[in-house]
């Protein structure tokens, strides 16, 4: 699979054309974070056109002990958006999909469908993908996904940031397994964020022969890059790793693929794993670059409980045409 050379991404509300885009369905992870709702909103405004939306309802975030954040996560009752809603649960997205198979709607080749990525967590929407792809056969698809202008800060510091609470255990995202061979030395490819002690943990966890970061750059304001690598500094500090930095524009998922395209054909025969912690158009790129490379294995640090709100404010709003094929 070669780089891709061709690619389409613009920001919601400012392409030229003189009527919005219309979308049949619209599949959106319920949320209290501001931003969960913003592409209806946008909707709203006639930046777009949304005919049904499929909204994600996860019982741990609707059932959040403040009542604001409960609050919050009803505001999509506040658009007339066709609301189909499927009962879930965060630690599950297989048996997620199975009831999304059940409700039988048209997903399929012919129809516009959209996936909104704000506010589901990256386990959620690589199995997403990976199911329009291998079960819907869409070959194209769009997503949507709104940059926060602040992260939510504990102790009013960046290395207070955590999106994720109690243990964590390593898996194998589901459907994202690799193939492993015996002779191939072991690469993993960290695409790190603001929490530096997963990327540490799953470093120790996986003990690559060879490790290379992956920060955003530039990034969505210019001292997230810096924050990132200070958060991050036990990996850099370790295995050689800080010789082998490199960089991908945060809201720029094609530049994440063209990356990793390029690592694995610098690597040779390596087994490539990937842990996709930073950004989530990063995170999107290295979920189109393993749907086209069956060899990649994903890797996540999975967390007892994920926290309900991360973020404050919006900032853009990006479209993304992605191929699936």
């Amino acid at each position: 699979m070669g780089e891709l050379q061709l690619y389409s991404m613009d920001i919601v509300g400012t392409a030229g054309s003189s009527s919005p885009p219309a979308y049949d369905y619209l599949l959106l992870a319920g949320g209290s974070d501001t931003r969960a709702y913003e592409i209806l909103r946008k909707a709203k405004g006639s930046a777009l056109l949304l005919k049904n939306t499929v909204l994600f309802d996860f019982e741990e975030r609707k059932s959040d002990p403040e009542e604001k954040v409960r609050i919050a996560y009803k505001a999509y009752e506040n658009y007339d958006c066709n609301v189909h809603s499927i009962e879930c649960s965060i630690k599950d997205p297989s048996a997620c999909l199975k009831s999304l198979e059940k409700n039988d709607l048209p997903l399929k080749e012919g129809q516009s469908i959209a996936v909104d990525i704000s506010c589901f967590t990256k386990p959620y929407f690589f199995a997403i993908l990976k199911y329009l792809k291998d079960h819907k056969h869409l070959s194209t698809i769009t997503v949507f996904y709104t940059e926060p202008i602040a992260y939510r800060l504990s102790k009013g510091f960046y290395k207070s940031y955590h999106s994720s609470e109690g243990p964590l255990s390593i898996i194998e995202l589901p459907g994202f397994p690799g193939l492993e061979r015996r002779a191939a030395k072991s690469l993993l490819v960290v695409l790190v964020g603001f929490d530096g002690e997963l990327s540490s943990y799953i470093s120790e966890e996986v003990a690559p022969e060879k490790t290379i970061v992956v920060n955003g750059f530039p990034s969505y304001t210019p001292k997230f890059k810096d924050v990132s690598m200070i958060n991050n500094e036990k990996i850099l500090g370790s295995s050689g790793a800080l010789n082998s930095v490199k960089f991908a524009r945060a809201n720029n998922p094609f530049e994440t693929f063209n990356l990793l395209d390029a690592i694995q054909k610098e690597s040779g025969n390596a087994f490539l794993n990937i842990a996709p912690l930073g950004t989530k158009p990063m995170a999107l790129g290295a979920c189109l670059f393993a749907l086209m490379n069956s060899s990649t294995r994903i890797l996540y640090p999975m967390p007892e409980k994920y926290t309900n709100v991360t973020t404050e404010r919006c900032w853009q709003s990006w479209r993304y045409v992605i191929p699936l094929k």
